[in-house]
């Protein structure tokens, strides 16, 4: 290494000297010729080149065979070759077209299934489409169930709360919905949007439109988040009060945006209890668990959720229940 160096520098020095030389030699003719005609012109730009040319060529040799050159040489080629960072710095396009390249069907798939590159390509597709969406974080349900004596009928009172993060677009709306009429009881009480820097806009005042999806009647409302597209991030917490039936009531939750794992808890008052669960998650652990009085049910996932991914829970007042199933019964011994 030491002999490699020597060496370097000897020949640094020596074509270093001998540009210098050159262009000095360029200069001499230059001024003790005025009178140079048509060929010395020519000389002496041919030997000003020569020379600029070999000082460059011997200043960048010297240059390349320092430590800190070859250091940096190593990390460009180790950035591109083994940790590929150079794909984190190209476009949406540029990455799709990187990635079909890289995930493609063997001649084997494909000869079994023509079509197995489009299966392929479609979650691709999927995959890059997150940086158009929000995506959410640190999503919290915390629910409770109870009978509401001025509606007759099962209430759930719940909190709903997440941290969102902007799309290449910026925030999406907040988007509130209840299947049921205009006219129907379930409320959101208030949305709450907080930024980092602590501060907390409150909105309280909604204005639902209905809208019937092939036949099914929901009222819907849009809060806007417009002001807050300058923001990394923002926390969100809503308020809602939805109605079941007379004596049971389905709850359910769905994930309308990319979510990084959620919490799921729900306490049943009086003698609600629950009587039946159903979990939509696919490629995720989640984890379950119901009280041994079945007044209680927590599901916790600690990883991606995709968009449709959910759960219901049906609870029910079992006395009512039986109330009922005898009403029911006795009208039909006297029919």
């Amino acid at each position: 290494m030491n002999l490699g160096i020597g060496w370097l520098r000897k020949f640094f020095v020596n074509y270093l000297w001998l540009g210098v030389v050159i262009v000095l030699i360029s200069i001499i003719i230059d001024v003790h010729y005025p009178d140079k005609g048509f060929f010395l012109p020519i000389l002496v730009s041919l030997l000003n080149s020569i020379g600029i040319a070999i000082l460059i060529a011997s200043i960048f040799t010297f240059a390349s065979g320092t430590s800190q050159f070859v250091d940096k040489i190593k990390g460009l080629l180790e950035d591109i070759i083994i940790k590929r960072n150079f794909l984190g710095n190209i476009d949406s396009e540029g990455k799709k077209e990187a990635l079909k390249s890289l995930i493609q069907p063997t001649i084997s798939e494909s000869s079994k299934y023509p079509n197995i590159g489009d299966y392929y390509g479609h979650f691709i597709n999927k995959t890059l489409e997150i940086g158009t969406k929000s995506v959410r974080s640190n999503y919290q349900i915390a629910a409770r169930v109870f009978i509401d004596e001025i509606q007759s009928r099962l209430a759930i009172s719940s909190v709903y709360s997440y941290r969102v993060y902007p799309s290449s677009d910026g925030f999406q709306r907040i988007t509130i919905g209840f299947q049921e009429g205009l006219t129907g009881p379930s409320q959101c009480h208030h949305v709450a949007i907080s930024t980092p820097d602590g501060k907390r806009k409150l909105i309280d005042k909604f204005t639902f439109e209905e809208k019937n999806d092939g036949g099914d009647i929901s009222k819907i409302t849009y809060v806007n988040t417009d002001d807050f597209d300058e923001q990394p991030h923002l926390d969100v917490e809503l308020k809602i009060t939805e109605y079941g039936s007379d004596h049971w009531a389905l709850i359910d939750f769905k994930a309308l945006q990319p979510t990084d794992g959620f919490k799921f808890i729900l306490h049943c008052a009086d003698d609600i209890e629950v009587q039946e669960h159903c979990i939509f998650v696919v490629g995720a652990n989640y984890y379950l668990d119901i009280s041994d009085d079945k007044k209680e049910i927590s599901i916790n996932c600690n990883q991606w959720i995709n968009e449709g991914s959910g759960l219901t829970v049906l609870v029910s007042d079992p006395q009512d229940q039986k109330q009922n199933q005898s009403s029911l019964s006795t009208l039909g011994k006297t029919a």
